[in-house]
């Protein structure tokens, strides 16, 4: 160690013998600094003085060693460190535990002794859980867990468990392939199918709105009737299906109808004007929109869905599927189509279906009612056969009917295809009772309106509002407004007699449908009402039905109902006539010779065919002694 200056003994802080520096006197006066050479530094530090106080200071001062034992390390004041005295300091913190473990790295403090749950490399170990097993691997055996029971190792599947495996994926796939190409086909055709604004459930003139929630009603159009043009080639059916589809409700709307259509928007998106006109021109000339506001307000019920038919597609979508099996109930409607279909089940094909859509002879189908229910049976049976389970598991069978029907129908922006399939579904499980068919109560046929030559049904108001305020309320519709079916071969229903009292002879035929055929019978067409024209076309439908026709005029008189007049001898052709003539009423007369005469008066409704019965045998024939035997009744057909 080098000399170290030392300080004056009045610890000035001055330290001894350096040069340029003087000691502060005790008068407190301070002495200048002097300027100090090399050369007097280098004479002083050589002079005998300072050698022989460096060599005494070497032998007062013993050298320096390390303490056996040494003190205690104060810190700053704080206690010393318990058993620090053998322990390693560093820089005075605490011992580190086992400071007896010698240092793994030279210049490092000792490492401490490793315990006993130290890993062999001198990591000390943490005990943790057990490490779950990564998926589809099974832990080792030595981490399982002891309690649980081991279970016994799975036997290698064998050639036939491979097999079923293989069968089962692959099926799996082919079913998978087959739903994604239905879902895929489905969303296709229901996007292709056109679309229509049609809809105003929320108009002023739904009536009772509350009473139709759930309810269901769809208004069935079809357009383009074979053989038929204008007004007459539209077929419109109103079906009401209640909210628990247990019950239906078919209205028939005639084409020629006049009603008023309230204000509408029509398919370019222009306002039509309130107007009174034929109901089929409501869908002519304003489109789909203007027809529902029409049923709207002529029903005051609520219009969900609307269904457009091109009726002369609908046997292309029959033929698509191969033919359709169609369940005929004889009646008016089945009888009075160009080819009428067998009672009961029957396959059709498109050619048949065709026929069985077509009137048989013009103008005998008046208010619509026939040419509608036609309609109405094919294309819900051919909806039913298009969505079956035979047409679903045949892609190509189901391909064409999706696509012919997207080309024949048209429908809402609300209506999907599976909401005809309910209505299809609906109609077609329900039966008997359960299903109604009502036509609108005629007052007139034929009302020319002044200034016009074109010939309208008028419609019965408060007949009307009857079969309607039925259907809202869901009670039984009146039986004076619905079309019940008729046993095959029946006759038409005979009105009663007059209060006159038949002649004698008329007693003869009693119980018996008409005798004579209408080729045979000549007959005098008289207007007995106030609507101008109704006698010539009465006569054109007396025509279509085979009769001859003789005279068409008006009748001088008034008559409260249509009668039928006839001379004593015709009696059986006036029952021919009458059958013709539904509501009309026999009166004899013998101021008309043997001349038959249908002076038609209020409650008119149309001309229907004659069915004629065979001719009874004398009663000379009859043995009266035995009672005769009862002719087996056919069962009637339903569906």
């Amino acid at each position: 160690m080098g000399e170290q200056p030392t300080r004056d003994a009045g610890g000035s802080g001055v330290p001894r013998g350096v040069p340029g520096r003087t000691r502060r006197g005790r008068d407190g006066e301070q002495g200048g600094a002097q300027a100090v050479t090399v050369e007097q530094l280098l004479a002083r530090q050589g002079s005998g003085s300072v050698s022989r106080r460096r060599a005494a200071r070497r032998v007062e001062d013993p050298p320096l060693r390390a303490p056996d034992e040494p003190p205690p390390v104060v810190r700053d004041g704080l206690p010393p460190v318990p058993g620090g005295g053998a322990a390693a300091r560093q820089g005075g913190l605490p011992p580190v535990p086992g400071a007896g473990r010698p240092a793994a790295r030279a210049g490092l403090p000792p490492v401490p002794a490793a315990p006993s749950s130290w890993e062999p490399d001198g990591r000390p170990s943490r005990k943790s859980g057990p490490v779950p097993p990564l998926p589809g691997r099974f832990p080792p055996p030595a981490d399982r867990d002891r309690s649980r029971p081991r279970r016994p190792a799975r036997p290698p599947a064998g050639p036939g468990r491979r097999r079923l495996t293989r069968v089962l994926t692959a099926l799996g796939v082919v079913v998978g392939v087959v739903l994604l190409y239905h879902l895929g086909l489905y969303f296709y055709v229901d996007q292709k199918i056109d679309r229509v604004d049609a809809l105003a459930v929320d108009g002023p003139e739904i009536l009772a709105p509350v009473l139709q929630a759930g309810d269901e009603t769809y208004l069935v159009v079809g357009s383009g009737v074979p053989g038929e043009t204008g007004a007459a080639s539209v077929a419109t059916l109103l079906a009401s299906v209640s909210a628990e589809g247990d019950r239906a409700v078919l209205v028939s709307f005639p084409p020629t109808a006049l009603v008023d259509t309230p204000a509408c928007r029509t398919p370019d998106g222009s306002l039509r004007s309130p107007t009174t006109e034929a109901f089929a021109s409501s869908l002519l000339e304003g489109g789909p929109g203007c027809m529902v506001r029409a049923v709207q307000q002529l029903s005051g019920l609520r219009v969900d869905h609307y269904l457009g038919v091109d009726l002369a597609g609908l046997p292309g979508m029959v033929d698509a599927l191969g033919g359709v099996p169609v369940c005929v109930i004889p009646s008016q409607a089945t009888e009075a189509a160009a080819t009428p279909l067998p009672a009961g089940f029957s396959e059709v094909s498109g050619e048949a279906a065709a026929g069985y859509l077509q009137p048989g002879d013009s103008g005998t189908d008046v208010d619509g009612t026939a040419v509608a229910e036609r309609a109405q049976r094919l294309l819900t049976s051919t909806l039913r056969a298009g969505m079956s389970t035979a047409t679903l598991v045949d892609p190509l069978a189901l391909n064409r009917f999706l696509n012919r029907a997207a080309e024949a129908l048209t429908v809402d922006e609300q209506t999907t295809l599976g909401d005809l399939r309910t209505l299809a579904a609906s109609l077609g499980d329900l039966s008997g009772d359960a299903v109604q068919r009502a036509g609108l109560p005629v007052a007139q046929v034929g009302y020319v309106p002044a200034g016009t030559d074109q010939a309208y049904v008028l419609l019965d108001g408060a007949g009307t509002r009857a079969l309607f305020d039925a259907v809202i309320e869901g009670t039984q519709v009146p039986e004076e407004f619905t079309i019940g079916p008729e046993a095959p071969g029946a006759p038409a229903e005979e009105p009663p007699a007059a209060d006159v009292p038949p002649p004698a002879e008329a007693a003869a035929p009693t119980g018996t449908g008409p005798t004579v055929p209408p080729s045979s019978v000549a007959v005098d067409v008289l207007n007995g009402t106030g609507t101008t024209g109704l006698a010539a076309t009465v006569a054109d439908l007396m025509r279509a039905q085979g009769f001859a026709v003789g005279t068409v005029g008006n009748e001088s008189g008034t008559v409260t109902e249509t009668v039928v007049r006839h001379g004593p001898n015709v009696l059986e052709q006036a029952r021919t006539v009458a059958a013709a003539v539904p509501g009309a009423v026999l009166q004899p007369s013998d101021s008309i010779g043997d001349t038959v005469q249908l002076v038609i008066g209020p409650g008119y409704s149309t001309v229907v065919p004659v069915t004629i019965a065979p001719v009874p045998e004398t009663a000379a024939a009859a043995d009266v002694s035995e009672p005769a035997a009862a002719e087996p009744e056919q069962a009637p057909v339903t569906c």
